[in-house]
């Protein structure tokens, strides 16, 4: 009787481990089970996250392509849609004909995508170091004069096709006593490649270099865009406050500023450039950037306009991609939206 009663109990035991064991195994499976949904889901939605930015890349381009510009704008001859209407106050809309802001606007993509378009002719160009608008800006960012006039002559060191030292300057034998890689006495290819002067990176903290790079292009300006120019370039330039940014960017909304003396006007600045190298139209060179409110990087390209191509009426010239949380918006506390009217493509 006694070995029947000890033979039930291990039965009973062994059933309540097994039952045990399989209750474990039953949450393990269905925590994996979890995990992979979730795992789909979010792969699924980072596929179509990925899907708008390159939709809303290849939309915009197209329009690059087969619209005409006026000072400062694509003119959208008929009406587009990219998305539904959303609730988001930093980008107004209209539902007529508009324009495409060449000027660092933002805009509602397609879903859930964002895109800003500059004109590079309004930013400040690396491989011309003496161009004022660098100087202006690297002190407007908060870096000394003596600072100032050091980098101006470390990147023309770094682009010029010689090793001969410039005053302030840095060639071969400054870079190899710092361990760094020499300089390339070529143009530099990408505005990233700004902090590989020598000397640089330790100058720039984050903060002001978030604030240069989106303002920073390699390609060849030709002269004073006012209509184009990146906001915060023209605040720089123009020894602007945020009052006096705004008055300059409304003025530019109502028509073109194609004098000098009209932005003497308005800023209360002369500069001592030439009349001639005022410039009224957008150049061929836009740099689109493309974003996605939730998911992965931000893709910034470089796209030439060439109508008379054999290929194609565009040219992408170069692409990279830097952290989601990056934004263009450099601006500092108590500045203006940069372009208060931003309207959502429809």
């Amino acid at each position: 009787m006694a070995a029947a009663g000890n033979a039930k109990g291990f039965v009973l035991v062994t059933t309540l481990w097994a039952l045990a064991a399989l209750a474990l195994l039953a949450a393990y499976i269905n925590h994996i089970v979890t995990t992979d949904v979730e795992f789909a889901i979010e792969d699924k939605r980072a596929f179509e996250a990925e899907l708008e930015r390159r939709n809303t890349e290849a939309t915009v381009t197209y329009l690059l392509a087969t619209s005409r510009m006026n000072h400062r704008a694509l003119i959208l001859e008929e009406t587009q849609r990219f998305s539904d209407p959303r609730t988001d106050r930093s980008i107004s809309r209209f539902g007529a004909l508009g324009e495409l802001r060449v000027t660092g606007a933002t805009y509602a993509g397609l879903g859930g995508a964002r895109f800003s378009l500059q004109d590079e002719g309004g930013l400040i160009p690396v491989n011309t170091p003496k161009f004022p608008p660098l100087a202006a800006f690297l002190g407007r960012v908060g870096i000394a004069e003596g600072e100032v006039t050091q980098v101006i002559a470390r990147i023309e060191d770094y682009i010029d096709s010689d090793d001969s030292l410039s005053l302030n300057g840095a060639e071969r034998h400054e870079y190899r006593l710092q361990g760094k890689e020499p300089p390339l006495n070529w143009l530099m290819a990408s505005p990233l490649e700004f902090v590989e002067v020598l000397g640089i990176d330790e100058l720039l903290t984050p903060a002001q270099w978030s604030r240069l790079r989106p303002v920073l292009t390699m390609r060849p300006v030709s002269g004073y865009n006012f209509n184009t120019m990146h906001p915060e370039v023209l605040a720089a330039l123009l020894d602007l406050n945020a009052q006096g940014l705004r008055r300059v960017l409304e003025e530019r909304r109502k028509g073109p500023l194609s004098r000098l003396n009209q932005v003497a006007m308005l800023s209360g600045k002369h500069l001592d450039i030439d009349a001639m190298d005022v410039v009224v139209v957008p150049s061929n060179f836009l740099r689109l950037v493309v974003w996605h409110d939730t998911f992965g990087s931000r893709t910034i390209v470089g796209i030439e306009l060439t109508p008379l191509g054999k290929s194609a009426p565009w040219r992408r010239d170069y692409r990279y991609s830097e952290p989601a949380t990056t934004r263009n918006d450099s601006r500092t506390p108590g500045d203006p939206p940069l372009e208060a009217t931003t309207p959502l493509l429809r």
